[in-house]
């Protein structure tokens, strides 16, 4: 894919998919297959304002690997640091970035039973720290094709050939193919426009009934 084509979608991210506003403080999660492109995000992220850019990286087969060998009182534990930076940012609410190129079945075979147990264990200590930031900071989950997945939506294709093909799909389902900025601007408009003409009917409830038996109100 054009280096060029990338940093327009890396912009794009930057801009309309978090809405980088100036002295925001910006994290990227990303895995370490994708260093060029994070490179370019972070580039446009600093371009668009940001004080501070943090990349954390992860490694899939690493994450098998510590659910694999750790014992289930050491993986339900959430070490002090952790635990500070999760308040600090829920305090300064930074910007967050996604950036999903895993394998779909890059945990497969590991053991799922361990994992709820962890996540069980450490809800109660998080669940006040995230509820504290719901619907107040601004996040964004962006495609960009790992080998192992390309292989699986292209099983035909040589991995550089799938590489390619999913780019052009991610690109192409994100509108990032000519001038991304002007065509999100667009679908915004008219996304404004649909959702104010639905708010202007001012529906309180939706029947659905069918003759299969389907009978039931939703209240808006």
């Amino acid at each position: 894919m054009k280096k060029t084509v990338l940093r327009e979608y890396a912009k794009l991210i930057a801009l309309k998919g978090v809405s980088i506003q100036k002295g925001q403080e910006v994290v990227i999660r990303a895995g370490l297959d994708q260093p060029e492109f994070v490179e370019m995000l972070v580039k446009e992220c600093y371009k668009a304002g940001a004080s501070d850019v943090t990349v954390e990286w992860g490694y899939q087969p690493l994450s098998a690997l510590n659910i694999r060998y750790k014992k289930q009182k050491d993986l339900n534990k959430i070490k002090d640091w952790e635990l500070e930076r999760m308040k600090y940012r829920a305090e300064t609410l930074p910007c967050t970035i996604f950036l999903s190129s895993e394998d779909p079945d890059g945990l497969k075979g590991v053991n799922q039973e361990k994992i709820m147990k962890a996540r069980q264990a450490q809800y109660p200590i998080l669940r006040p720290i995230r509820r504290s930031m719901e619907n107040k900071y601004q996040w964004c989950i962006a495609g960009v094709p790992g080998k192992a997945w390309a292989k699986k939506v292209f099983p035909g294709e040589r991995t550089s050939v799938a590489v390619e093909k999913l780019w052009e799909a991610i690109l192409h389902t994100s509108r990032a193919e000519a001038d991304p900025i002007a065509a999100w601007d667009e679908h915004n408009a008219d996304l404004k426009k649909k959702y104010d003409y639905l708010n202007s009917l001012g529906i309180k409830k939706l029947k659905y009934s069918a003759s299969n038996g389907t009978d039931f109100t939703v209240g808006m």
